[in-house]
């Protein structure tokens, strides 16, 4: 049988993804969330289907072929469970803060084969909450970091099936810190850290109609460094039963104050949000029967370390540089997903990915004990018209609305951090729902 030019390409690129050598896999707990209710059912393999308004999102060369008005929004919610459990099993720690992320898109293509796009997305974020919440020497009490990147793309369709994009992301950025550090026999300090940042990049993406059957995608995003400002103070605890502990910058608890507040430093540090590159391929083998695969991968090794210092030489109160090696390698997603359409309006999805963990045993702290995940996905999709309440044959818009649920156990990970042998195991559990609107 002869194989025509358009398959031979699509199979050389297919090969390609799957044979290139990817290093460690990721779980990227900072970057685990999907922006788009679509893309989530199917394992976040979008790249290359790109067929809705949150294609901003994964590959925006696709919107140019969506013609109208598109607006989309996302919502997600859900819990990040996480237990620690120290070799003697003396005491069991536990991490479940809820998560509640969104996201906005909005597609205008005034012309024929030209799209302008703008929205909204937090593509990493990251919370823990740790307790029972009172050891006089965790390097963790509670953490949060969130990036949320304003996105605004041109997407042109060059020639029939064949499309470009570019555009640019400006990011705003805030993380959180909150730990213990031991003072002496007679008191310990809880020190508290809140900085914010912003930061500029850009994004690209091609995306390829080979024939209506196949048709392959890629989105390049570059890295963005953030530079944080911010302040962190202490409060200290006194525990002992006579005598004083001397504070920082010169400040002294006396023993009859159960815990004293002492003055903000400025404090700075950076942070870069990592490369992306991401390659995706989808096959339609039967009209109502699509197959579709990704492979992204993310430079997390210049991410950097959670440490933050002062901003001025000499100030006081000077709480010194304080942080913890992340220890972060540069890492590879791979995801698949599958959707079946019983009827024209109707869509049944699903999605899978297997992802190792991003830390090493000897970086896995509880700053960030990212670990091994497996990542089970199940959606349920409708588009169709939406008609006036006045007029009843008045057709207003085409709706799309789109349901998903992910399912995220981890794989227990041991910790060889000194002081903090302990095993960590997790869970995620997410539900989401978007909804759509052309006009």
């Amino acid at each position: 049988m002869r194989v025509t030019r358009p398959v031979g390409i699509a199979a050389v690129f297919l090969a390609f993804t799957l044979l290139v050598p990817s290093g460690r896999l990721a779980a990227e707990d900072f970057a685990f969330h999907e922006a788009g209710a679509r893309a989530a059912s199917l394992g976040g393999a979008f790249a290359a289907r790109a067929n809705d308004a949150s294609a901003l999102f994964y590959n925006p060369a696709g919107l140019a072929f969506l013609q109208g008005i598109r607006f989309k929004a996302g919502l997600a919610f859900g819990d990040r469970t996480l237990k620690a459990y120290w070799p003697a099993g003396d005491a069991n720690l536990r991490s479940s803060p809820n998560d509640f992320q969104g996201s906005l898109a909005l597609a205008w293509q005034p012309a024929r084969r030209l799209t302008l796009a703008v929205g909204e997305f937090s593509p990493y974020s990251y919370r823990s909450s740790w307790s029972p919440n009172f050891s006089h020497d965790w390097n963790c009490r509670e953490n949060k970091l969130r990036a949320t990147h304003i996105r605004s793309v041109l997407a042109v369709e060059i020639f029939k099936g064949f499309a470009v994009s570019g555009g640019v992301d400006l990011v705003f950025s805030s993380l959180d810190w909150k730990h213990f550090v031991p003072v002496s026999p007679e008191a310990f300090a809880e020190s508290r850290h809140r900085l914010h940042g912003h930061g500029l990049g850009f994004v690209a993406g091609v995306l390829w109609k080979i024939v209506p059957a196949i048709q392959v995608g890629a989105r390049y995003q570059h890295a963005v460094a953030v530079d944080y400002s911010g302040s962190a103070y202490r409060i200290y605890y006194y525990t002992g039963s006579a005598g004083a502990a001397s504070g920082a910058g010169g400040g002294t608890l006396q023993a009859s104050d159960p815990y004293g507040y002492f003055p903000y430093q400025d404090v700075v540090g950076r942070l870069t949000f990592p490369r992306e590159r991401a390659v995706g391929a989808a096959f339609t083998p039967l009209s109502r029967l699509t197959l579709s695969m990704d492979v992204q991968w993310d430079r997390w090794s210049d991410f950097g370390d959670w440490i933050f210092e002062p901003a001025e030489e000499g100030s006081v109160p000077d709480y010194g540089t304080q942080g913890v090696p992340l220890g972060l390698g540069d890492t590879t997603h791979l995801k698949a997903g599958l959707e079946f359409r019983p009827s024209r309006r109707l869509a049944v999805r699903a999605g899978y990915a297997h992802l190792a963990s991003s830390v090493d045993a000897a970086h896995r702290t509880m700053v960030y004990p990212d670990l091994e995940r497996n990542v089970y996905s199940l959606g349920f999709g409708y588009e169709g018209p939406v008609f006036s309440i006045f007029e009843g044959d008045e057709r207003l818009s085409d709706l799309s609305f789109d349901l998903f649920v992910r399912y995220a156990p981890a794989v227990p990970g041991a910790s060889t951090f000194p002081g903090y042998e302990m095993t960590y195991s997790s869970r995620r559990l997410v539900f989401g729902v978007g909804v759509g609107f052309t006009f």
